[in-house]
């Protein structure tokens, strides 16, 4: 996370207001000048509309820039993919275009491992360089199907979900709430190495506070009115008894903020996110959450474009391990004003 950090800090002494489109099957020269090797570029992006997948594109452009001008290269890169997360299929059809449109490397994240197995075999065969950010092909740190693709940078979804439970006891004890009680678990679909965020929550508790129950988890499949409505209803539910709400993703702490600030709980009921976006943010300013466990999009993503140009330029993987853990933080309101949380809550302000 080292290096994460220096990427951000870094970032934010040379920041220049330079716009970048990021629009759907948009493509761009990452520099107007450039000569030696030219080489593309693709990121397909499981949801080019989520907040989340955006920060990442972030991260690939400015690392593209800053390759470029170091190299004296060309980077062509463009960005394709489906509008939603809940759009797998799309996204399995949209790896298969990427594949005949013949990049030198494609730098993704899938929440359909299954599906995109088969599609990393054939770019694999057709030459074509693969790195993931975030989500990946193999729960945990199995290399399955490491043979397949470069490396993975993600952060540990076990740790995410340790992290999130620490997190929620240590709110309830500045909230004075006594660690007993209920605690409502959100997700957005089911998928293995999300669920392993909810597996180290739960597995967090039980250790720390055996007389919290983690109630089953309500899935909401990516859609911000389903997880708030998920949401309300618990609280109708359960009453006192419920004393906090766990969102394993951005959409699942939407709902949480929004339940929690519709029902006036902000002092009653302890509310943690994961990851960040526009909604999370301002309600983590105005009490609805207590906390969000930020990821690391951004370095993951100009980490994946530093491997792909240095393999491509040297049929070598500099890396010695196929995944590699960007740490995820913790942001709470008192800490959201430093300058590096604000990097790591919204990584739009660093885009050049």
């Amino acid at each position: 996370m080292k290096k994460g950090l220096s990427v951000i800090l870094t970032c934010m002494m040379v920041l220049s207001l330079v716009a970048c489109g990021s629009n759907e099957d948009t493509e761009q020269s990452s520099s107007d000048e450039g000569g030696g090797e030219v080489y593309d570029v693709v990121y397909l992006s499981p949801s080019t509309e989520s907040e989340y997948w955006q920060y990442a594109e972030v991260g690939m452009k400015n690392a593209a820039l800053d390759i470029q001008e170091e190299k004296g290269i060309t980077i062509n890169f463009s960005t394709s993919g489906p509008a939603t997360e809940a759009e797998t299929d799309a996204y399995v059809k949209a790896f298969e275009s990427v594949i005949a449109s013949q990049p030198d490397a494609v730098i993704t994240a899938t929440l359909a491992p299954d599906g995109t197995v088969p599609k990393v075999q054939e770019a694999q065969q057709a030459g074509i360089y693969v790195n993931f950010v975030s989500m990946g092909l193999e729960g945990g740190d199995s290399n399955e199907y490491g043979d397949y693709y470069g490396v993975h940078y993600y952060c540990n979804n076990t740790v995410i979900g340790e992290t999130a439970a620490k997190a929620m006891l240590d709110g309830l004890e500045v909230a004075g709430i006594e660690p007993k009680g209920k605690i409502g678990m959100h997700m957005s679909v089911v998928v293995e190495t999300l669920e392993e965020r909810m597996d180290g929550f739960r597995a967090y508790m039980a250790e720390h506070a055996p007389e919290i129950e983690c109630l089953d988890t309500l899935y909401n499949e990516n859609d911000v009115n389903n997880a708030q409505g998920n949401v309300e209803t618990q609280i109708a539910t359960y009453g006192d008894e419920l004393i906090g709400l766990y969102g394993g993703n951005n959409v699942s702490g939407d709902g949480i903020a929004l339940g929690i600030k519709n029902a006036g709980a902000g002092n009653k009921i302890l509310g943690i996110g994961v990851d960040s976006d526009s909604i999370e943010i301002e309600a983590l300013e105005q009490g609805n959450l207590y906390a969000i466990v930020v990821q690391t999009p951004y370095e993951q993503g100009y980490m994946a474009m530093e491997n792909a140009i240095e393999y491509l330029q040297t049929g070598e993987n500099p890396e010695t391990e196929k995944h590699i853990d960007c740490t995820s933080q913790v942001v709470t309101k008192e800490n959201m004003d430093t300058d590096e949380s604000k990097a790591l809550l919204n990584p739009k302000i660093l885009e050049r």
